[in-house]
């Protein structure tokens, strides 16, 4: 019998892995190319990613998301502001107990917020396409609030009752 393990290849078709404990990468050849032959001409090796440990989203620091899209600037213009201000001292709440995400810099992160209010139809929330607006929406363990932008709910009597009616169902 042949003393060398060089049969071993043609017995066993499966990868076998030594795994160290200490070492986080581990490389093993993908596959080996040969020439007509038979002889080895060159190994192709991967490496795998170490992997990494996502970190535990922030704790949100208010109650309260606004979320907005302002492609020309990081926060929402002046006048939409304070009018932001009137809308939030109608329900009792102020513009400094908020915190605020525009979807044209970030995607918006929800998560521990009671309260979220999108102030845009493109808020880019994983929800049904079916949501309605200035309806009250459950989103994770808080409600989300999906209108129009400021500038518009400014402009507009309608949309002015629609906020206003939907919000004094949410804050009661």
């Amino acid at each position: 019998m042949n003393e060398s393990n060089e049969f071993l290849k043609y017995l066993i078709n499966e990868d076998i892995y030594a795994i160290d404990e200490k070492s986080e990468v581990i490389t093993q050849p993908d596959a080996v190319a040969e020439t007509s032959d038979g002889a080895q001409k060159e190994e192709v090796t991967s490496v795998q990613e170490p992997v990494v440990a996502l970190e535990k989203p922030a704790k949100p620091t208010n109650e309260i998301l606004i979320i907005f899209d302002n492609p020309t600037a990081v926060n929402l213009p002046a006048a939409d502001l304070d009018y932001l201000g009137k809308i939030l001292g109608a329900i009792g709440k102020s513009i400094d107990k908020v915190d605020f995400q525009n979807v044209a810099a970030t995607t918006p992160k929800t998560a521990g917020y009671v309260h979220v209010i999108a102030f845009t139809p493109n808020h880019q929330l994983p929800i049904p396409s079916s949501t309605q607006q200035y309806v009250s929406t459950k989103l994770g363990e808080g409600h989300l609030i999906i209108a129009d932008a400021l500038n518009n709910i400014s402009a507009s009597t309608d949309l002015r009752k629609k906020l206003w009616g939907v919000l004094q169902q949410v804050f009661k």
